[in-house]
């Protein structure tokens, strides 16, 4: 297995056992990480971001719900549409907060070993890998032949 893949396994493996702790689907889990990072979204917003059907994401906005993670509002600016927010469950968000606090600290101390000309680097193949990433997502979204 080449190291790239192996990084991604790994990646997966560590969400799903995060998943796992707080009682939830990684799906589920991945859908307050999106939340927490692009802030509220439609449920519309959520699909196309997660590529699931709009059934499965009501689905899953009502388990996070019944969880007490996210609720459901009217949007500020347009009432006409629903926004999913995160909850201001405090104790909830240090929960998930805590679980990623040995990979923060690890990942800090691997990174204090590079120079800043070298985080440079990794901050750059990080960001085209991720634009990689998401562009062959989206011909794969646009070209979903039956295998």
């Amino acid at each position: 297995m080449t190291d790239s893949k192996n990084l991604s396994t790994v990646s997966i493996l560590f969400h799903q056992t995060i998943a796992d702790r707080l009682g939830l689907h990684i799906t589920d889990h991945k859908c307050v990480d999106f939340l927490f990072t692009l802030g509220p979204q439609t449920a519309g917003e959520i699909s196309k971001t997660m590529g699931l059907s709009t059934g499965a994401v009501t689905s899953l906005i009502d388990r996070l719900e019944k969880k007490g993670l996210v609720e459901r509002k009217n949007d500020p600016n347009d009432r006409r549409k629903v926004r999913i927010f995160l909850t201001q469950d405090m104790a909830a968000m240090q929960k998930i907060g805590s679980l990623f606090e040995g990979l923060a600290k690890s990942v800090w101390e691997q990174l204090s070993g590079y120079t800043a000309e070298e985080l440079k680097i990794i901050l750059d193949y990080t960001r085209k890998s991720i634009r990689i990433m998401e562009e062959e997502r989206e011909k794969l979204l646009q070209n979903r032949p039956n295998i």
